[in-house]
């Protein structure tokens, strides 16, 4: 016998205005009869409208284009800024005409004291920018409170600062002094402000490797490992400490004794084609606003670096190195705590050094066959190597003048 089988109950019907899936409006029929493909994928067949103008709301101080709400009014960054400023520095201003003043975009800045009283009339809040000074000032407390100079790190950074303060009097310690010797135009070499520059440049050396003495850990570096790294560091912490010492106002550098040079001079006394590029290290040293013990510090990491060549014992140089990183980016975070990238840029500096030193060491093989006698010792052991005035057609070092027994420390010498 047969089964009885139930036909297939019908869908059930699509509510008008929806496709089968309920998500779009049933298909437009072509001519043949078959379904638009841009009616399946939605497309009512019409042109999308273009998005309507954004508006941007006036700054009620002003009426420049504002930049959002800040201290409860909409107003622009300019605005902003100026009562920020106006309220944490207590500023005091006075209106040189009736106190009536029109404020807007092209007049903000020709009365103070009428902008600020707009400011107060559009309803901008004191204690709002009190509120956020308080909030900045809590969060950079906090920043700051994973970056405490260990009891280790304090004291290194202090022996460091007083090694180089010592050894580098600042630039309002010394009482200047100038010449007029060659000041007006470039010569190829001023004889006279050579052998000033060198008899100084000797002095620095001296005063370097004094520097070197006092840092912790140093002289328990093999002798040959000391020798190594003072030749390699010397012109680059020459640089450094002359740079310091650059008054862009009169664009002159000041020496330990006094003597400032302009930029004509300093190339007439032997920096020559190098001139120019010290300057504009010098330059770039302003904004970072260096003070002694971060001089100090960058000294110390240019010196004791575990990638000098011929080192003996590199990875004891670069332990030495680790703790003096720390302290410099320690130091520099807690002097300026909203300028995280001072360190980094400190860093950089020390790339940019070398290449000078590289630049020093190409001018010191012309230097020498400029002047008329021998290289002085302290310059010529330090800051060039003595097989390249052999190839030159030196005649190798001259000797060292006997040493007296009450003057400075030199260098130690190579075996």
């Amino acid at each position: 016998p047969k089964k009885n089988v139930k036909p297939a109950a019908p869908p059930p019907p699509v509510p008008p205005g929806l496709s089968a899936g309920g998500l779009l409006p049933p298909p437009r029929a072509t001519p043949s009869g078959t379904p638009s493909p841009g009616r399946v994928l939605g497309d009512t067949g019409a042109p999308s409208p273009p998005p309507p103008p954004r508006v941007h709301k006036p700054c009620f101080v002003c009426s420049d284009r504002s930049s959002g709400y800040h201290y409860g009014v909409s107003s622009c960054e300019g605005c902003k800024g100026f009562f920020r400023r106006s309220i944490q520095k207590n500023m005091v201003y006075t209106c040189h005409r009736e106190r009536n003043c029109q404020i807007d975009k092209v007049t903000r800045n020709r009365c103070q004291f009428c902008r600020l009283q707009k400011c107060f009339q559009v309803g901008m809040s004191k204690e709002a920018v009190q509120n956020d000074r308080s909030k900045r000032k809590k969060e950079v407390k906090e920043d700051l409170a994973g970056d405490e100079l260990s009891p280790e790190l304090a004291e290194l950074v202090r022996r460091v600062s007083r090694a180089h303060q010592e050894t580098f009097p600042s630039l309002g310690q010394l009482g200047k002094y100038t010449t007029n010797s060659s000041a007006d135009h470039r010569v190829q070499l001023d004889l006279g402000l050579w052998d000033k520059f060198s008899e100084l440049a000797t002095k620095c050396i001296i005063k370097i490797v004094e520097f070197a003495k006092r840092l912790p850990g140093f002289t328990g570096l093999s002798m040959a490992d000391q020798i190594t790294l003072l030749k390699a560091a010397c012109l680059d912490i020459l640089m450094l400490r002359i740079c310091t010492r650059y008054t862009p106002e009169q664009d002159t550098m000041t020496f330990s004794d006094g003597l400032t040079l302009t930029r004509t001079q300093m190339h007439n006394a032997g920096f020559g084609p190098l001139t120019d590029l010290v300057f504009a290290f010098a330059g770039q040293l302003l904004p970072l606003q260096l003070d002694d013990t971060e001089t100090g510090l960058l000294s110390a990491i240019c010196l004791i670096c575990g990638d000098r060549m011929e080192l003996e014992q590199p990875r004891h140089v670069e332990r030495l190195q680790e703790p003096l990183l720390e302290a410099l980016r320690v130091y520099a975070r807690r002097r300026r705590p909203r300028q995280p990238q001072r360190f980094p840029q400190m860093l950089l500096k020390i790339t940019d050094l070398r290449g000078i030193s590289t630049k020093g060491a190409e001018r010191a093989i012309t230097l020498r066959t400029e002047i008329p006698g021998p290289m002085p010792p302290l310059i010529r052991e330090m800051l060039e190597n003595p097989e390249i005035f052999t190839e030159v057609g030196g005649d190798g070092p001259p000797p060292d003048p006997p040493a007296a027994q009450d003057s400075p420390p030199g260098p130690p010498k190579s075996p």
